[in-house]
């Protein structure tokens, strides 16, 4: 997990060198009956987690969800069904991922490997893969025993 937290690191300090307040990420569970769909990076392959990314410039968090879904994924957003919570990451309360959920998306799973994601899979949500990030168990968890809302550690 250290390259994943390496980056993160590494996107925060060059965000306040910027002069950014700090960074935000977006994250979104995407939810089929009781399946979930997770990704695997290229630059850490041994670990599931859910699409999602940084902020960009004048973007909302879920305006970010919905991009990373479609980049992460294939699949298009038609409408965000809720928030699961916000999350103060591990570089301090500048550092925020706000977690999102939804049913409603269109399109297929895009199975062709790109420059980020070199996976993506349907996982059923009551029997997750032992590799998965534990923060985005921990979401997920908190999806399906209805959380919402929440304010938190990530």
């Amino acid at each position: 997990m250290f390259i994943i937290d390496y980056a993160h690191v590494g996107r925060y300090w060059l965000a306040l060198l910027r002069g950014e307040k700090g960074t935000q990420g977006a994250r979104i569970i995407i939810v089929d009956d009781r399946r979930v769909i997770l990704v695997s990076h290229w630059y850490a392959p041994w670990v599931w987690t859910l699409p999602g990314g940084g902020v960009g410039k004048n973007e909302t968090p879920e305006e970010t969800a919905i991009r990373e879904a479609r980049e992460e994924t294939g699949f298009t957003i038609k409408s965000i069904a809720g928030m699961i919570g916000t999350y103060t990451g591990s570089m301090g309360k500048r550092d925020k991922v706000s977690v999102y959920y939804t049913g409603d998306f269109d399109g297929s799973l895009a199975l062709t490997p790109n420059f980020e994601i070199m996976a993506r899979s349907w996982f059923d949500i009551d029997n997750l893969p032992e590799e998965i990030s534990p923060a985005n168990r921990r979401r997920i968890e908190a999806y399906r025993n209805g959380v919402r809302e929440e304010k938190g550690e990530w």
